[in-house]
């Protein structure tokens, strides 16, 4: 419903309002938003009437800082202006817009309604970067035909504008997906590649219990790349669809324990213990592999930065309409300034830089297949030393 907003200290007068609810009645398309900037009320009105009738909304300003004020703050799709204003005349308003930090207010079309009808004058106009210059008198009906084409024409320009941004992204995205996958690829690859040659070219007996942990080292690397190629073929999926994940039912402490002993090689090197308190016969509708990966990648961080010989304990909550799951590590914590990071991504942290290697997605996979699923992840308070996430899941 179009509407017209009056920004200035004296109302048009109830006469022209009872107009504006006649027109309001019968009309219902939008064409888009209209600044008139004139200090002639008659002039104003009139413009604000036909303005009207064509199914624009309208907003009204009497002279030049009222109308920067409303500039920035509804950003209209096509302004109107006047030069002869009080306070602040009209060639600096034109040069105000044109010069704005905010590009969509910058790009606002503009048509001087002026009396100065000089060569000089219009040249001046569209010098400063007025579209279209009118000199009074001028007719109604050529105006609302510019006006129509003027506001046309920005609006297919944004369009265009959040198209080219939007593939920019896109492009960006792709190319910092692309160079994590071969920075890890490379890293894990390199990585078995010489304990393979070790083991190759190794002419002592290493012993059944090096051996075992040098291969056991190449499964847990080669592990991870399936991991990681998993992860981006679900991520990409999920910000590319953004449905909801499909679920089927799961008993949760069978998956925890599933969990927990994927990661047991991991929890021995560190001399780790993960305890599991949760009910036994608590069944979830979960997506099995996104809350795999939720857990994985938490329990992965948690192994990596807690202390050797400590504990990471994962506590699940029945409530009313949820689930919640806390996972608590006893390492150095995560530092507030960081807090608000952690689940950015590609973020990695500041105490990484003796820690293994990683690819700074962990936490943002987590956190956004918690949200697909209609859940939460959060880093808590709590009165114990180390980190503790929060995962939250309807019941």
């Amino acid at each position: 419903m179009m509407k017209a907003k009056m920004i200035s200290a004296e109302p048009f007068g109830v006469k022209q309002e009872k107009i504006h609810q006649q027109i309001f009645k019968a009309t219902t398309e939008n064409c888009g938003t209209v600044l008139i900037v004139e200090d002639e009320t008659e002039l104003a009105e009139v413009l604000e009437f036909n303005l009207l009738q064509q199914g624009y909304d309208v907003l009204l300003a009497v002279d030049g800082l009222e109308a920067c004020r409303v500039i920035g703050r509804e950003k209209p799709d096509l302004i109107l202006l006047d030069l002869m204003l009080p306070l602040l005349d009209g060639w600096e308003i034109c040069r105000m817009v044109r010069s704005h930090h905010d590009q969509q207010v910058a790009k606002t079309p503009i048509i001087i309604l002026s009396a100065l009808g000089s060569s000089d004058d219009r040249i001046k106009g569209y010098d400063l970067g007025a579209d279209l210059y009118l000199p009074k008198p001028y007719t109604i009906k050529e105006l609302i035909i510019k006006t129509q084409q003027l506001i046309s024409q920005h609006r297919e320009y944004l369009q265009l504008t959040d198209s080219l941004s939007s593939l920019q992204k896109m492009s960006e995205l792709q190319d910092q997906w692309q160079q994590v996958l071969f920075h890890e690829l490379r890293n894990q690859l390199t990585y078995i590649s010489g304990i393979a040659k070790h083991l190759h070219n190794s002419t002592a007996d290493l012993g059944q219990e090096k051996t075992n942990r040098f291969t056991g080292q190449i499964v847990d690397s080669s592990h991870y790349l399936e991991t990681l190629a998993d992860n981006y073929l679900l991520i990409r999926n999920m910000e590319n669809n953004p449905e909801p994940l499909q679920c089927e039912q799961i008993v949760l402490y069978d998956l925890l324990s599933e969990m927990s002993q994927l990661f047991q090689s991991q929890a021995i090197q560190k001399a780790c213990d993960i305890e599991i308190i949760c009910p036994t016969d608590l069944i979830l509708n979960l997506h099995p592999i996104g809350i795999k990966i939720i857990l994985s990648r938490i329990l992965d961080n948690a192994l990596k930065y807690s202390n050797l010989d400590g504990n990471i304990i994962v506590t699940v909550e029945k409530m009313t309409s949820l689930v919640q799951i806390q996972i608590q590590d006893d390492g150095d914590g995560i530092s507030d300034d960081e807090r608000d990071k952690i689940f950015d991504k590609f973020y990695r942290g500041k105490a990484t830089a003796d820690k293994p290697t990683g690819a700074g997605l962990g936490l943002y996979m987590a956190r956004s297949l918690a949200e697909a699923m209609n859940g939460s992840l959060q880093l808590i308070d709590n009165q114990l030393p180390g980190s503790c996430f929060q995962l939250r899941l309807l019941a």
